[in-house]
């Protein structure tokens, strides 16, 4: 029988990477949730152009309200945090 050498977390992040892809290429916001550092009704939306914003959710999560922009360090080191930089 031949063993297969698989790395899930290498599969996961490549899961992630087209699933941003296919968010940015269809004209969607890409949403990151940090529960370490968010709310349970807030996340980070990266747009196409970029640029990242911190949004906060409706009661029933329905729609979203941007509270801001974050500036090019912050989404910088939000990016290396979760492996997007060359994505």
């Amino acid at each position: 029988m031949k063993e297969l050498n698989y790395n899930i977390t290498q599969r996961i992040a490549e899961a992630v990477q087209q699933l941003r892809k296919r968010k940015h290429q269809e004209g969607y916001p890409f949403m990151i949730i940090d529960n370490a550092i968010l709310s349970d009704n807030q996340a980070f939306m990266e747009y196409s152009d970029g640029h990242i914003e911190l949004v906060e959710f409706t009661k029933n999560f329905d729609d979203y309200t941007s509270l801001r922009r974050l500036s090019s360090n912050e989404t910088l080191n939000l990016r290396e945090k979760y492996n997007l930089i060359d994505a």
